[in-house]
């Protein structure tokens, strides 16, 4: 024993060549030097919030402009692929509505929405599509969405993959007839862009098929007005199909060439193309 108490063999393991204050102060350097890091890149530290699902905190960084939310790490992996691995639907909706690209791709070639689909996030899957992510991109693989949702048996994806994968064919029928003073010649309104409502999983699993009728204005300018259900189907796809509808954008109904406000019906149909 020594005179602080310690056996002589602890000394002999502790010692000889770096002094424990040293390795005090290179532990606190390194843990000085990764705050500082971080500081020095703002991009890095959203990353890591996103990452942990700090919704608050990814949040008030998004109001950096020093934030380049499509930043990619040393994997290539960008804010919305983690937020799409992660599961966090309101990390996803944030950066969609803060305009990040949908369709960059890590150094395996996913884009967040094949992240989404390979790890079974289902709403993430359903934000990005609704938002229009490009479900023919192909990873490193060659490999696409719906061909991973068909190799994990994920039927739900593939369902919604599938209709997300070409235009809604929904039929759109003028429910009234504007009146006017004279015989004018009326256009009607034409689908510009349009995203294909997609099943909810609790009605794709209970089997449901049929059509959503849904009343909407169709305003001068080409967006949707109000909308009301004129003939129901199920609640969960009622809704599905309102919040699809309001998105969508037209060409705008003209008499005699001036773009006009119209009353429209909306025939919305699901029908279920994958085995459950």
């Amino acid at each position: 024993m020594l005179n602080g108490g310690w056996p002589s063999a602890s000394i002999e393991m502790m010692s000889p060549k770096i002094p424990l204050v040293l390795l005090s102060q290179l532990s606190l350097s390194s843990l000085l030097f990764g705050a500082s890091a971080s500081a020095q890149d703002p991009s890095a530290e959203f990353r890591r919030q996103v990452r942990r699902g700090a919704f608050r905190d990814a949040e008030a960084l998004l109001g950096n402009p020093k934030v380049d939310p499509d930043a990619q790490d040393g994997r290539g992996f960008t804010a919305l692929m983690f937020a799409a691995e992660g599961d966090t639907p309101e990390l996803v909706t944030l950066l969609i509505k803060a305009d990040v690209d949908f369709n960059l791709q890590n150094h395996d070639g996913e884009t967040a929405l094949i992240v989404a689909v390979k790890r079974g996030r289902v709403e993430a899957s359903r934000l990005l599509l609704m938002a229009g992510a490009d479900v023919s991109i192909r990873d490193t693989a060659g490999s696409t969405a719906f061909e991973w949702a068909r190799k994990r048996d994920r039927t739900y994806l593939a369902q919604i993959i599938a209709i997300a994968s070409r235009p809604s064919a929904a039929n759109v029928i003028l429910s009234e007839q504007p009146v006017t003073l004279s015989t004018e010649h009326l256009e009607p309104p034409r689908v510009i862009e349009d995203t294909p409502p997609l099943y909810t999983e609790g009605a794709f699993d209970r089997g449901i098929e049929g059509r959503v009728v849904l009343r909407v204005i169709i305003q001068k300018d080409g967006s949707v007005g109000a909308i009301r259900i004129q003939e129901s189907l199920d609640g969960d796809l009622d809704r599905a199909a309102i919040t699809a509808v309001q998105t969508w954008t037209f060409e705008p109904a003209t008499v005699d060439g001036d773009p006009i406000n119209v009353l429209a019906d909306i025939e919305v149909d699901f029908e279920i193309q994958q085995q459950r």
